[in-house]
Formats: structure tokens, C-alpha cells, sequence
């Protein structure tokens, strides 16, 4: 019998893993938010030449039955109390605490990738084969690692285009460092709507992200993010952006300035060595993770050693 599986979630990550599953022959639906949603996936989907790949639901009931669960907004609990016996629930982030028959992850690429999936422990060892069957390298950790990098590279990249820089021109100089792709495209494959949801769970505001997310600026899945993605390919400046950032500057009381290449990697490096510092984890999986989060080869884990030079 085939087996069923559901995700459910609305963002690229969501719809990354039941393209993925339905490869390795599940019967898969993907849970959307809203009717919305569930047009604008079935558009990407016929885009991507998969009309009818997957089942695209608005309803958490279609995870009745199911052997395999995996939630990306918080759901977990509602969706694995609907299905069967003996399934694997899977909540990405949070949503569940760890143990039999549930799992909590974190993927550290940013989509289409899957590259390392973090695991914490104690989670049911199924979903370690489940892993390795996605194409990805599974690793246990005490507290997740990308998650963390990439929350302190996105807030860099927020604080230096308020200042005056502008994403092209951050990307450029990360990307001469080492990542790849530079964090705004990177951010702008996630959704944006994923780094202004952690800022509310955080308590605090970054204006320029929240002005994009209220504007429907939520990156390449709606068409416009820190780019623009005519047509649905690839990046493109967008100037709208730059007058977008310096009208909240001038809101905010900022002069903006130019920020030379050397400050933004200067910053972008400090914002990763005081995040490894505090993670205590150990250097090769750092490295790992970090390839994987921000697309620094495991060469150049060095920018996160905080002696290596700037």
C-alpha cells in the first residue's frame, strides 16, 4: 500500500518536502493556509511542470490516516491527533516536544535543498532513516544550530540596508566571502513571512522587514521579496526596495550612509562568531550546519572561528 503522508505549511520549506516525499513514492497532501494559498501553489506547481503531484488541502482533516505527519507552523499536535496509529508527527522548529512516535527538526538549507537535517535528541529514531531517505545528512543536536545562524545573519543584513547599504550590494559582499546564495536571495527562498513570524515570537520589530511582509514583499514564492522574480525565475534588483528602506531610515531618525564591502563582511563575520561562540557546539558540526544554513563550504568554516582574520 502506498503510504500517506501530509505536510502542512504554506512556505517554499513545506512545499520543498511534499515535492520530495511524493518523489520517493508517498501519496502526499499538502495542508495550506487558505484558498489563496492553495492557488498560488497549484500555479508554482504547474510552473514546475507537477500539475498533480501532490493533493493541495485546506483542511488539517486531510491528515486523517496518515503514517506520516510534518508540520511547519505549529500545528503538530492537531495534525498528529488525526493520524493513525503508530505514525511518525514531525514539527519543524516547535510544536511538539520529542519522543515516541514524534520527532523535532530543523533543515538547514534554505529550498529547494534539504542538505542537513538537525535532530534533537530523544526524538523517534524513524525519522533519522526519513532523512537519510530525503537525500539529506542527519544530525542530533542539543539545541538547533541553523536556526540561530541564520537569525543572526538576517538581523545583520536588516540593521545594514536601514543604514544604507542595499540587498545587492550585502549579497555581493557575502558572497565574495563564501555564501551562497547571499543572505537576502537565501531569505527571499525561505519567505520573509517566516523571519517576521520569529520577530513577533521574539518581541521585537525590524521596520523595514515588517513593511515588506505588510506589502506582500514575502520573497521569490510571492514574486517579490528583497528581489523582484519576474515570471517566476530568477532575481532581479528591484529599486522600489531601496526608497522603501530609506523612507523607514529617515521614519527611524537614520542618516543613511555608504557602508563599504569590508564593514558588511566585517559585520556579517562578527554576527556568525558571536553565534557559534554562544552555541558551544562542537567545530565540525558547526562547519556542517553551517554549509548547509548559509552555503559556506566547510573550507571556510574559519569565519566562524573568532581568532581567524577578518
Amino acid at each position: 500500500m502506498t503510504p500517506r503522508a501530509v505536510v502542512a505549511g504554506s512556505s517554499p520549506r513545506a512545499l520543498t518536502l511534499a515535492l520530495a516525499l511524493a518523489d520517493r513514492g508517498h501519496e502526499v497532501s499538502l495542508i495550506v493556509d487558505d484558498l489563496h494559498d492553495r492557488a498560488r501553489t497549484a500555479d508554482l506547481l504547474m510552473r514546475a511542470g507537477r500539475p498533480g503531484a501532490i493533493a493541495l488541502q485546506v483542511d488539517v482533516k486531510a491528515a486523517q490516516g496518515a503514517a506520516l505527519v510534518i508540520e511547519t507552523e505549529g500545528r503538530v499536535p492537531v495534525l498528529s491527533a488525526l493520524a493513525h496509529p503508530g505514525a511518525l508527527a514531525v514539527g519543524i522548529g516547535t510544536g511538539l516536544p520529542p519522543g515516541p512516535g514524534r520527532a523535532v527538526i530543523a533543515i538547514a538549507a534554505p529550498p529547494p535543498d534539504l542538505g542537513v537535517i538537525e535532530v534533537l535528541p530523544g526524538s523517534d529514531p524513524r525519522i533519522l532513516d526519513l532523512a537519510r531517505d530525503l537525500g539529506a545528512v542527519p544530525v542530533t543536536v542539543p539545541a538547533f544550530l541553523a536556526p540561530r545562524l541564520v537569525a543572526v545573519i538576517e538581523d545583520a543584513v536588516e540593521a545594514l540596508i536601514l543604514e544604507g547599504s542595499t540587498p545587492w550590494e550585502v549579497d555581493a559582499a557575502a558572497e565574495a566571502m563564501g555564501f551562497a546564495p547571499g543572505p537576502c536571495a537565501a531569505q527571499d527562498l525561505r519567505g520573509l513571512d517566516l523571519t517576521h513570524g520569529r520577530h513577533r515570537r521574539e518581541g521585537h520589530a525590524l521596520p523595514v522587514l515588517d513593511r515588506m511582509v505588510a506589502e506582500g514583499r514575502l520573497g521569490r514564492k510571492g514574486g517579490v521579496g528583497w528581489y523582484r522574480y519576474p515570471g517566476g525565475g530568477g532575481r532581479v534588483i528591484d529599486p522600489l526596495i531601496e526608497d522603501l528602506a530609506r523612507e523607514e531610515a529617515r521614519f527611524a531618525g537614520i542618516a543613511p550612509r555608504p557602508i563599504p564591502d569590508t564593514e558588511i563582511r566585517h559585520r556579517l563575520r562578527a554576527a556568525l562568531v558571536g553565534a557559534a561562540r554562544a552555541s558551544a557546539a562542537d567545530p565540525a558540526t558547526l562547519a556542517l550546519v553551517a554549509a548547509a544554513a548559509l552555503g559556506l563550504p566547510a573550507a571556510q568554516s574559519r569565519w566562524l572561528d573568532p581568532a581567524a582574520p577578518g
